[in-house]
Parts: structure tokens; sequence; C-alpha cells
């Protein structure tokens, strides 16, 4: 996640939306004692708020220091600028930093916090929420919901809610975008606007296209639910939109318009899905000679030092709509720091957690490895650098508008992959491709696979 201009580091790309290589788990601390999950005494288990602050009164073991907390977080510049920043308010707590991949972290807090070595706070991706709520290792984060509600604002608030209750909280977010080169755009089209259709696309696609010197006006990886879901989403298919993980809606009206409209973007993207890779897509754009890609801020490492070195510009922005259909929404990737039902410490691992989306909190993600602050688009500009980073505010616009579905099983992206890169590649006609992704659905949801 560390990707933003300026920063340092680089890790997989996607790591945080879809899960991405599992980065190995380096223990570098002491751990947390505890044996069993605590029993919740109402919303806040019966902890003791402290009004004028606004927060919980921390026990007394580790506000003075005498027991540490434990963190995991995916990235250990990030885990140093939370110490620093919590620190900086609390000086006399001690936070164990451990470097877990979100990916892996749900799966061991369900043994390592029954067996008392696991963390006080860690962080997941939202989509693992529920999860780790029915494993017990998530609690509630009390009466902090109102203000981290009002910071976050209410999409990213619902995504890790559970029964009435937040029982996350939002960190950071991420979302694949428009990407476009506005230089190569203003020597084009005489503006450096990007398009807001796909129709627009496609007209400049007409004149610029040249197939055989393999110049193209937009790339993206054509053969990936997850791209294709802007597209289909905007002619109204929505994933598990009442949340019945057996029921996907692949068989609707609504999917069949959109996967028909998405193979006709073909036309102006002509390679095979397997032909659409990240050195088709992204290194490509970096060569400043592609008008539009969608990618995500995975990129910003590898498009910053090119549009420096080569003299262009390039914007971020939200993505296409079709000319007829309503807003594009995208999967998008929203990082969260949870409670541990285990933590002796529930006050003060609240209060870690609750920190984590604080201004310094979000200053400290921010600066050390250049995530995206899952907050309101009003609270962004008040974070030292991210107002005036167009790029990152592209980005957060685009997960306002997202479609942050409560749970995607790993075999929904296998059976969406297959489904849209068998209409891509015309292999399959739309219905017979829907009919088939219904069948491999019901196969390898039946495995749990």
């Amino acid at each position: 996640m560390a990707y933003s201009s300026g920063h340092t580091g680089h890790p997989s790309r996607r790591s945080m939306i879809l899960g991405g290589a599992a980065i190995g788990a380096t223990a570098v601390t002491a751990l947390s004692s505890c044996t069993e999950a605590p029993a919740e005494g109402g919303a806040d288990g019966g902890l003791e708020w402290d009004e004028a602050s606004g927060g919980y009164v921390m026990e007394e073991e580790v506000a003075t220091g005498k027991a540490p907390l434990t963190l995991w977080v995916e990235y250990e510049e990030y885990g140093d600028a939370i110490v620093t920043a919590f620190q900086d308010v609390h000086p006399d707590v001690k936070i164990d930093v451990e470097i877990v991949a979100k990916v892996d972290a749900g799966e061991r807090m369900a043994l390592d916090g029954e067996a008392g070595s696991g963390a006080d706070v860690f962080t997941l991706q939202y989509d693992q929420l529920s999860s780790a709520i029915d494993a017990g290792t998530a609690a509630p984060i009390g009466q902090y919901e109102d203000a981290l509600t009002e910071r976050s604002g209410p999409v990213f608030a619902a995504a890790v809610s559970r029964e009435g209750a937040m029982h996350g909280v939002p960190i950071a977010t991420e979302s694949i975008a428009l990407f476009y080169n506005r230089t190569l755009l203003k020597s084009l089209t005489g503006s450096e606007e990007p398009a807001t259709t796909w129709e627009e696309i496609t007209d400049l696609a007409a004149s610029y296209n040249d197939s055989a010197a393999n110049t193209w006006t937009i790339r993206f990886l054509a053969g990936e639910m997850y791209y294709a879901y802007p597209v289909l989403s905007s002619l109204g298919w929505r994933l598990y939109p009442d949340g019945d993980l057996e029921d996907p809606q692949l068989d609707s009206s609504e999917l069949t318009a959109g996967l028909e409209y998405f193979a006709s973007l073909r036309d102006i993207w002509d390679v095979n899905s397997a032909d659409a890779t990240y050195d088709s897509v992204e290194n490509e754009f970096a060569k400043g000679e592609t008008p539009y890609v969608i990618t995500g801020p995975w990129a910003f490492g590898d498009f910053d030092p090119a549009a420096e070195s080569l003299g262009f510009e390039y914007g971020v922005t939200t993505l296409p709509t079709a000319a007829d259909g309503s807003t594009a929404l995208s999967l998008a990737g929203l990082s969260v720091a949870v409670v541990s039902g285990y933590t002796p410490y529930p006050a003060a691992a609240r209060v870690l957690a609750d920190f984590m989306a604080s201004d310094a909190g979000a200053e400290a993600l921010y600066s050390s490895i250049g995530a995206v602050p899952a907050l309101t688009p009003e609270l962004s500009s008040s974070i030292k650098g991210l107002a005036d980073d167009e790029h990152a505010q592209g980005v957060l616009a685009q997960s306002q508008n997202s479609d942050l579905v409560e749970e995607i099983p790993a075999y929904m992206y296998t059976v969406g992959n297959a489904l849209v890169a068998q209409v891509w590649d015309g292999i399959l006609e739309v219905g017979d491709a829907q009919s088939q992704a219904q069948t491999d659905y019901q196969n390898l949801s039946s495995l749990g696979e």
C-alpha cells in the first residue's frame, strides 16, 4: 500500500483490495496475554467513558506503561508512524508492533487470540470482518461510533457495521479510477479535461487507435471482474444486493445488459484478456502515449517518475459511465482497524483503534506509506499534503462511488473472472456465459472454494 508520490516502498499491486500475495509475518515483539473472549456488557462492555475527552479511560497497566498493547499492521513504516503519533498524545503507553499481512490477520487471530498470543488491535480488509465477528475476534467499537461515522462518512461506516454496531474502524481506502494523460489529451483534443462516458472515449479511439502500432486510447485488465464491475454496475447490476451469498444475481437482465455493453468495448481495446496485463496497461501508460488507463494508486510509484522524466502531466478522476447508464461503482477496498475480542485491555485497544482514524492517525498513514485515509472528502483536506495531492483525491472521489459488498468469497472472483473473460474473448455468447457462471458458482460454493 506504500504507493503515493514522494513515499517509499512498493507493495504487491492490489494487495489491499483482493488480498494479493501473503506477506510473511515477522514476529518482532512480545504479545498480549489473553485466553478467552470477554463477555460484552452492552455496547461497550461496561467500560468507563470520559465525556470530557470523548474517549474511553485506559486500563491502568497500559496507561502507565506496565503492559504494552500489541498492534498488527501490514507495513513497518506505518506501524512506526502510528506508534510515534500515538505516543505524542499518550507518552507512557507502550505499543509493540508486529508485521502481519491483512490477508493473514483474520485466520491468525482466530488461533492466536484464543491461545493468548494475539494482537489487541489488528488490521483487516472490511470483507473479512464478518468472519472475524463470527470467530469472536472482532469486538464492537462502542461509543466511538458516532464520531467515526461523521469522519468516515456513511458509506464506509456501513461497511464495518454488522447488526447495528460498528466492529471496525475505517482506516484506508483504495479503488481503481480513471487515470488520464493531460498532456496527451491536450494535444489530441485541445482540452485537458477527461472523458466522463465510454462514448467519449470511443470517439477518440476512432482516430487514435492503431492496432498495428499497439496504440490504444484506453487500457485495462479486461479479464477481471474487478475491472469490469464499474461497467456492469453502470448498467444496473449489483453483486449480492441483498447480502445473500447464495444469489449473486448471475442470471439478472441487468448483468446481461452490462456484459453486452462490456463486450462492445473490445472495439476500442482489441486485445485478448490474457494479453491485458500489468505490463500492457500500466507500463504502456508510463511511456506517455496512452490517453487513459484504469488502474489504482499502486501505479503512482511507476507513473510519477515516468511523468517527470518524460515531461507529461497526468490526472486521476472517477470512472466513466455508459451514456445511458448511472454512476460507475467500483469494488473499492477498505482497510479497517479491529479491536480484538480477546484483548485483556478493551478500553486501551479501543482508544488506539479510534486514534488510527484521527487526523494524527490519518497523517501518519498518508505520510508513511502514501495510502488514502478513509475520510470524507471534506475532512481529507485537513491532512497535511493530502489536500494538494490531486491523484489521491481522485482515488478518494471514486472510493465514494464504491460498492462495498459485505463479503465476496474467493470463488466469486474465480467465477466472475471467467465470466467476463469468456465474454470479452468471444468464447461464449453473453447468455451462455451467464448460464455457465451460474453452474460454476453453484459447484464452487458447495465446495466452499
